[in-house]
């Protein structure tokens, strides 16, 4: 794990979904992760980006789509982005992008917490990945910061179940 310049170049860069508001706009948390993933494209990181989660529905539901229309707004063609509208788990985000989307290599962009996750997942499923951590671009609340957290938590030892015990 590491910053921005830190990263090697890869096969794409792999942003997990986050809640969107009911205009179909990202929440902040999910921002911060576009705005690292935008700077890693930029930097010519990598020629993809694929954007994982829940796809398709309305507005309120569709993340893959808020990420698409939010990266494509600024500057990132069509042509660099991959939908992969069946991520509800950071496992299957994973498993798509090596499996599904045959990806070799990925720079993961995420929320600081979560990016250990990431990472481990990706290394057992043999994806060969990268972490780099999004700096926080909103001061999140006390509540939110335990709650995400205390999410990670339960999160990581459901991935260790996964891993090592096949639950996954």
């Amino acid at each position: 794990m590491g910053g921005v310049a830190d990263a090697p170049v890869s096969a794409c860069i792999l942003v997990p979904g986050a809640r969107i508001h009911a205009d179909g706009t990202p929440f902040a948390m999910l921002t911060d992760r576009l705005e690292i993933a935008l700077t890693l494209f930029r930097a010519q990181k990598a020629p993809t980006i694929v954007v994982s989660g829940r796809g398709g529905g309305g507005l309120a539901v569709d993340e893959v789509g808020a990420m698409r229309r939010w990266l494509e707004a600024r500057g990132v063609p069509a042509a660099a982005i991959r939908d992969d509208p069946r991520g509800l788990r950071t496992i299957d985000s994973i498993r798509n992008c090596r499996r599904a989307l045959g990806m070799p290599s990925a720079i993961v962009a995420s929320n600081g917490f979560h990016v250990p996750r990431m990472v481990f997942l990706a290394r057992h499923l043999e994806l060969e990945a990268f972490g780099v951590a999004a700096p926080p671009l909103s001061s999140y609340s006390a509540e939110v910061l335990w709650r995400n957290r205390a999410r990670e938590v339960l999160a990581r030892v459901r991935a260790c179940a996964d891993v090592y015990l096949g639950t996954g």
